[in-house]
């Protein structure tokens, strides 16, 4: 008897979870169908066709592992809760200037927009006038690939914030939500991983690890890096040779401790490096400073190397650490050695950006003198950062470095 009751309350319970599911369904494609059409076209779809699309609902867009992909379920987890977040974060700007929250759109909507395509006109009175309303955002529209694209960007950058190059490359694709395939049951991305080749190379008398740069993109293979040693400033025998670029894990490491954002926003910018329109390497004697690029502002270089058949990024360089140019400039103006700017802190990004330079206009002056004015720009990379910096006192550099004969000439 008691499991006839546990029984009986189970599918009570399910009923009413449905009927709340339908409900919700109906609500959101009623004010995603309004924002698009008008009120009153809106209002001549028939309750009993809301009713009926609304037992074509899918589950809400999510990620899941490709099958044979082999991911952990928790990363499954936290692909879909920060993809989760991304799409909250947009909403779809309507001509009825009412914006729609993305993720309604993709789910409820999507799957609403995918049934009036397919009406003959014949279903309900007004039909064929109700088909030719929704005509600009149907399957196949400027407005429903435009929609498309913002779909697929979230998922780039939720592949760009999970992957590591020294662990894996996340890839992921849209073939089984609604947007591509209206006949889905599933509405998910499915997300793969890719490791990039590692090798073992003999540096300075050691061997270390080094992982071949690239990045998976919309294929299933890596989109390697190949440069000339000549590209980089290199002379002699074989420089015009295309040959991969590798990048070992004490420059990695280096990224992580000097600029310390996600992950995979510092490994896909290496990748930009090769492709970057501004890209200028800086010849060095027996090496190569590569211009590193963070939102578009220059913030260190990658030191790169010719080794034989490849060309190897051994470290990273902050942009005010000796060895780059603007670090010399920086120990010219200011007299700052090696030891004082890791005194003073300003040899990471995150401790240089807790002195939020750009509000002190003399010491904003002195660092885009040296060079450095692109480090002013990218303070809301802190969002990104591993750790919480306490703001720092501009003033106390200035107090530092007072007594400096090359301040006292500048008063």
């Amino acid at each position: 008897m008691a499991k006839k009751k546990k029984s009986s309350s189970v599918t009570e319970a399910q009923k009413a979870l449905n009927t709340q599911m339908e409900a919700r369904f109906i609500e959101r494609i009623t004010f995603i169908g309004k924002a698009l059409i008008g009120d009153e076209k809106f209002g001549l779809i028939p309750s009993s066709i809301l009713e009926e699309i609304s037992k074509l609902r899918l589950p809400r867009l999510k990620a899941k592992a490709m099958l044979g992909s082999q991911i952990p379920s928790y990363k499954v987890k936290q692909y879909d809760r920060l993809f989760a977040e991304f799409i909250k974060e947009h909403t779809i700007e309507t001509e009825s200037n009412i914006d729609i929250p993305l993720d309604w759109y993709l789910s409820e909507g999507i799957i609403f927009l995918n049934v009036i395509a397919v009406l003959s006109g014949n279903e309900f009175p007004k039909a064929a006038l109700i088909k030719k309303a929704f005509e600009p955002y149907l399957p196949g529209s400027e407005d429903y690939n435009r929609f498309g694209n913002i779909l697929e960007t979230n998922i780039i950058d939720a592949n760009i914030f999970l992957s590591e190059i020294d662990k894996y490359i996340l890839q992921a694709d849209m073939r089984d939500t609604a947007f591509e395939n209206p006949e889905t049951v599933y509405n998910a991305i499915l997300i793969q991983r890719f490791r990039p080749e590692k090798i073992r190379i003999v540096v300075d008398g050691h061997y270390r690890d080094a992982y071949k740069v690239g990045w998976v993109f919309a294929t299933t293979a890596f989109d390697y890096i190949n440069i000339t040693p000549a590209q980089l400033g290199f002379e002699g025998d074989g420089a015009d040779l295309s040959l991969p670029v590798y990048i070992q894990q004490h420059a990695i490491d280096n990224l992580q401790k000097r600029i310390d954002i996600t992950p995979g926003i510092m490994h896909f910018a290496v990748v930009n490096s090769f492709h970057d329109e501004q890209y200028k390497p800086v010849k060095g004697d027996n090496h190569s400073l590569v211009p590193y690029y963070l939102s578009e502002q220059k913030v260190g270089y990658l030191f790169c190397k010719w080794l034989d058949n490849r060309i190897l990024i051994t470290t990273f360089l902050f942009l005010t650490n000796d060895g780059t140019p603007e670090g010399k400039k920086l120990k010219k103006l200011l007299l700052l050695e090696k030891a004082d700017k890791e005194y003073l802190r300003i040899d990471t990004l995150p401790h240089f950006n807790s002195y939020h330079f750009d509000r002190d206009e003399r010491l904003s002056a002195l660092f885009t003198e040296a060079g450095c004015g692109s480090l002013l720009k990218v303070g809301h990379l802190e969002e990104f950062s591993k750790k919480e910096i306490a703001d720092k006192d501009p003033e106390s550099i200035l107090k530092y470095i007072s007594d400096f004969p090359v301040q006292k000439k500048r008063k």
